[in-house]
């Protein structure tokens, strides 16, 4: 048992009490934030919160708060000189995109819904989501767009119609119904 609190970074940290306890982290968590003394930390939390995702999303290596969002890639010249940062070595960038951005996740995201959604084909009230804390604010375009209105179908679902074989729209599926994401979710209707 010992006590823990939350950094928050440039604001400060949030008490969230014992380890273990009734309720523990949520209800000082959450306390903290419906405190209205609280408001400003929180606005400022926010606001660097929104600085970070911007230098992320823009891939700003001059902004400091790349370096928080991101923690890849060559570190800025104050590290290298400040903390004697060996030359030619820098952070791995494979494995600390934020959210989405990580294109094996993506990738892995995308089959495992349509490995999914070929089981489960003829189940219409069975739908697919791809769920994540962050959208894919850098690789959304080349690697989840061209899937947005990707609709798939079986061969087998094939039928003769007019001397053309065709698949009639009931046949067919998204590549995922959902991406559920804290920002920019793809949140479809229900019927296809």
């Amino acid at each position: 048992m010992c006590d823990s609190a939350v950094y928050m970074h440039g604001c400060g940290t949030i008490d969230l009490g014992t380890v273990g306890t009734h309720l523990w982290p949520f209800k000082p968590l959450v306390d903290f934030i419906i405190d209205k003394k609280n408001i400003s930390f929180i606005q400022k939390c926010i606001d660097n919160w929104l600085l970070a995702k911007n230098a992320y999303s823009q891939k700003n290596r001059q902004d400091q708060m790349y370096y928080l969002a991101n923690a890849s890639g060559s570190p800025p010249k104050i590290a290298k000189e400040r903390d004697a940062w060996p030359n030619k070595k820098s952070i791995s960038d494979s494995k600390t995109s934020a959210g989405m951005d990580r294109t094996d996740d993506i990738k892995k995201g995308i089959y495992q819904s349509l490995k999914i959604g070929s089981q489960v084909k003829n189940n219409s009230n069975i739908k697919t989501a791809i769920i994540s804390n962050l959208p894919a604010y850098r690789h959304g375009e080349a690697y989840v767009e061209p899937f947005i209105n990707m609709l798939w179908g079986l061969e087998s679902d094939l039928i003769l119609s007019n001397g053309k074989k065709v698949l009639y729209e009931d046949k067919l599926r998204r590549a995922f119904d959902f991406i559920i994401t804290l920002e920019k979710p793809i949140l479809r209707e229900i019927a296809l």
